[in-house]
């Protein structure tokens, strides 16, 4: 790693903790850690598609709850299929042989949902009320 320059002008000892893209090397193992970026489509009940944004370390749960919050409906409601398969919630993306590891094919999702799912832009009962 290359010296800083200290305040003095000369010559630190200490490498910057940041290389040149900006990470630290505790980042790029975390990210080598997480896996390739997926993006998965989610095919819902009404004919939408969501797209959701995770790593391939990620959890199915991961996917879960951000389909949920976007959704409005309640995370237990929801079930995420592929390939006909139900994905259970303990199980990470990289558990799963079909999808690719390389994180550049999108993974098609079919979504169930046991609640009616409210158009976008309505608010539904699991909204917090508006004030």
């Amino acid at each position: 790693m290359a010296a800083t320059e200290s305040a003095d002008g000369g010559k630190s000892s200490w490498p910057s903790q940041y290389d040149e893209s900006g990470l630290t090397g505790m980042d790029k193992v975390e990210q080598e850690l997480r896996g390739a970026d997926l993006e998965l489509v989610c095919s819902l009940p009404d004919g939408r598609v969501e797209t959701v944004r995770c790593s391939l370390g990620h959890d199915v749960a991961n996917c879960k709850g951000q389909l949920s919050r976007r959704l409005d409906v309640p995370y237990q409601a929801l079930q995420l299929f592929l390939e006909d398969k139900l994905m259970f919630d303990p199980l990470s993306f990289n558990d799963f042989p079909q999808i690719d590891q390389s994180g550049a094919t999108p993974v098609q999702i079919r979504v169930e949902c046991s609640v009616p799912i409210p158009e976008p832009g309505v608010a539904s009962a699991v909204s917090e009320p508006v004030e």
